[in-house]
């Protein structure tokens, strides 16, 4: 049974529910990229200003709206079936404001999908929607959209507001059957499944009587801002992706930092993106694309991305047979290289310990405090989160400490992921 959704304040609910569609861009958008999306917003905004005469009269040039990233995961092909009914899912986004985007994917599918009726709306408990919230999203004005292999599609703006944190239920009608999914296998978040047909529109719950623990090709939202301090893509594994955490807890050390930036001023405050996929290494591909293969488009292509947390590399010396770190050292390399070619910072967080994991070696152990020296020392990453260090045994060093173990002796417990979350200097981001 899913866990209650978080409440949200009256002023709160009051913006959810509120459309301020006024104020939102008019002209359909319907691309690969949201940079036509940016394009609309930034005309519109400048008509706007044209409009006013109060701007024209003191000359001042209103803050250009654009896209950030508001909630994004990282996807594969996962094994399901879908098909004939509505998969409805659950997200919590790191940012709020208007002119919300979706994006549904179908990168790694193998024929095109339809989308028949695509809905949006506030979470109130499970698979229920808020009264009054649920709306209707189009792709170039029509409420249908096919896919085709190997491409994802934005939606065009919804009217609306949406309230920083707020649980989002995205409700997606498959008419035909589909077998070669993209979507995320670890969601650690209650997706619903209904009896066959179209359940979209409506905000009961009735209708889904089947969940899941993944998601279905939902891979990324986006909503309109003028803060110019954009997102940071937290890049990494398990650790990253939420292991070791409850079903619906969102205790994530991305969840916990994305609740240490909703105590800063709207300026100051960056949208937290978690593309973290359980098993993933760095240099070879297995559970999910390898690291180098994923990143420009899981980190670089984010809209907004001011900053990329790299937290990656333990499964491949927990899994690998290294003795240098050089292969390691080489792909965070090639990782940076292409993060400044796009003017992006990337901060390096040291590997935390892993010793009574299954895979422990005092050899792999050795790999892996010499790469974090090197993490450390070699000023190749704009800034270091010695992650290692926040979460070790002080008497101990090579495992874990113990209030931070989930038990396995790798993966991280509540405590020690809200560690890593307020071991990032926010001022670093």
């Amino acid at each position: 049974m899913a866990r209650p959704a978080h409440r949200l304040t009256m002023a709160a609910l009051a913006l959810a529910v509120t459309g301020a569609t006024a104020a939102l861009p008019t002209a359909p958008v319907h691309a690969e990229s949201p940079a036509t999306a940016n394009a609309t917003a930034n005309v519109t905004a400048a008509a706007r200003a044209a409009a006013s005469p109060a701007a024209a009269r003191k000359g001042d040039t209103p803050a250009r709206p654009h896209l950030v990233g508001a909630w994004t995961t990282s996807t594969d092909r996962v094994v399901a079936a879908l098909g004939g009914q509505t998969v409805r899912m659950v997200v919590r986004v790191s940012a709020g404001g208007g002119g919300t985007r979706l994006r549904l994917s179908n990168v790694f599918g193998t024929a095109p999908v339809t989308f028949a009726h695509v809905h949006v709306g506030v979470q109130a408990y499970g698979a229920e929607i808020l009264t009054g919230t649920n709306r209707q999203v189009t792709f170039g004005g029509r409420k249908f959209v096919r896919v085709p292999a190997g491409r994802a599609v934005w939606s065009d703006p919804i009217p609306g507001r949406i309230v920083t944190g707020s649980a989002l239920v995205v409700s997606l009608y498959l008419p035909g059957t589909v077998s070669g999914i993209t979507g995320h296998e670890r969601a650690y978040a209650t997706t619903f499944l209904s009896d066959p047909g179209d359940h979209a529109a409506e905000e009961t719950a009735d209708g889904f009587t089947y969940t899941s623990t993944q998601w279905y090709f939902l891979d990324r939202i986006a909503v309109e801002t003028t803060s110019k301090a954009g997102s940071v893509v937290a890049f990494g594994d398990s650790i990253t992706d939420g292991a070791g955490q409850n079903t619906d807890a969102n205790r994530r050390w991305t969840d916990y930092l994305r609740q240490r930036m909703a105590r800063l001023s709207p300026s100051r405050r960056m949208a937290v993106l978690n593309a973290g996929i359980a098993g993933n290494r760095l240099l070879h591909s297995g559970v999910g694309p390898s690291g180098l293969s994923r990143f420009y488009r899981d980190a670089l292509t984010q809209p907004g991305v001011r900053t990329v947390v790299v937290f990656m590399g333990i499964n491949d010396i927990s899994r690998g047979e290294y003795t240098s770190i050089k292969p390691l050292a080489y792909g965070y390399k090639r990782l940076i290289r292409l993060a400044h070619a796009r003017k992006i910072k990337v901060l390096g967080a040291t590997l935390t310990p892993f010793y009574g994991f299954g895979t422990w070696t005092p050899e792999r152990e050795d790999v892996r405090l010499r790469l974090n020296q090197w993490i450390r020392t070699s000023k190749a990453f704009d800034g270091v989160l010695d992650f290692d260090k926040a979460v070790r045994d002080p008497e101990f060093p090579e495992q874990l400490a113990v209030p931070y173990d989930s038990g396995d002796h790798l993966h991280l417990s509540d405590a020690g992921r809200r560690k890593l979350a307020y071991t990032v200097s926010l001022g670093a981001l």
